[in-house]
């Protein structure tokens, strides 16, 4: 039962500083018209910098180039480039990802919509939430100034920011721990009809909720029968054993769910960044710097919900207005020859 080792990597990601063995560094380069270049950049020692998991699946369609890194000889630095003609293609090649991160649901979409004197061209990638435990709503819980500070959407600068970020990591936690809590409850009474015991059937399990709350926030469960025998001091009711012989096992599922969202705390972070192509007019990224705009990404961030990154900038069609220039000069040449004709 992994219930002890998972909940405990969650709090360590959330609560301890993460210090990576390498950097990587994912850049969109967008182009006026729709098209765009990925670049993934990974720095490091030579056994890190060269490892195949990526955040995004690269195959011998991309162009690579390793160098070493200028400001520190001992790193080194791997290089990735494609160009692509629209999101659809690189969606197509993150469905195809063999790799660690074949467990996040993510899609890429930039679009371009035509005003005649400008286009705005938006950028957005969308991941879907990792949370296999969906019993709670999250809405209910945290806030959505709660849920922006624990996804990096919003930075702290202040003492007081930090506070208010370490208070939001400290409610996604407890959120995490409460729905872990209710899914057990879920199992335990779906056991319960199951089994279809007089001696169980009329127990409301509801009772030690509280006491189960306790259990899963301290990490002091370790095998599958530790629920049951829970249940079973708390109640002294020894029918509760019998849950345990159940076929297909009780906890089977959960084990799955947990196992899954473990690999998801166990993936490295990257940073993305996204250039623009002319003046940003929109997007939710802290960290904004002429027509750039950046996040920090962890997959703890989408523990909870859907992660959406965003941004829009509107680029200039300097033809339309030399368009617009010699449709109003011909219109001025045709007045003015109307005029001197009559």
């Amino acid at each position: 039962m992994k219930t002890r080792n998972t909940l405990l990597s969650i709090t360590l990601v959330l609560l301890l500083a993460f210090s990576a063995c390498r950097e990587v560094t994912v850049t969109t380069r967008i182009n006026p018209n729709g098209t765009f270049t990925r670049i993934i950049t990974v720095t490091g020692d030579s056994s890190d910098v060269f490892a195949a998991d990526l955040p995004f699946p690269v195959n011998d369609t991309w162009a690579r180039m390793s160098s070493k890194d200028t400001t520190d000889s001992t790193k080194y630095i791997m290089t990735y480039t494609k160009t692509f003609r629209n999101s659809d293609e690189l969606n197509q090649e993150i469905k195809s990802d063999t790799g660690d991160y074949k467990g996040l649901e993510r899609n890429i979409s930039i679009t371009k919509r035509f005003r005649f004197f400008f286009s705005y061209v938006t950028f957005k990638e969308v991941y879907k939430s990792a949370n296999p435990f969906t019993i709670l709503d999250y809405r209910e819980q945290l806030t959505e100034e709660e849920l922006r500070w624990f996804s990096g959407m919003k930075t702290p600068y202040t003492p007081a920011d930090s506070i208010r970020k370490d208070e939001a990591e400290d409610k996604v936690l407890a959120f995490l721990v409460a729905s872990a809590t209710s899914e057990v409850e879920s199992i335990i009474q779906n056991g319960i009809n199951r089994l279809n015991d007089p001696l169980l059937n009329s127990v409301d399990i509801t009772v030690y909720h509280d006491s189960l709350y306790k259990k899963m926030e301290g990490f002091d469960i370790k095998e599958e029968s530790d629920f049951t025998d829970c249940y079973l001091r708390w109640s002294g009711n020894a029918a509760f054993s019998l849950l345990n012989n159940l076929e297909p096992p009780l906890f089977e599922d959960f084990e799955k769910k947990l196992a899954g969202l473990e690999s998801i705390f166990e993936l490295e972070g990257y940073t993305e960044v996204v250039e623009m192509p002319g003046l940003i007019t929109g997007t939710n990224s802290a960290m904004l710097k002429g027509n750039q705009v950046r996040w920090d990404f962890q997959a703890m961030y989408v523990i909870v919900r859907d992660l959406e990154m965003y941004a829009e900038s509107r680029v200039i069609n300097y033809w339309a207005f030399i368009l617009a220039g010699i449709v109003m000069l011909a219109l001025i040449v045709i007045l003015v020859l109307k005029a001197f004709k009559n």
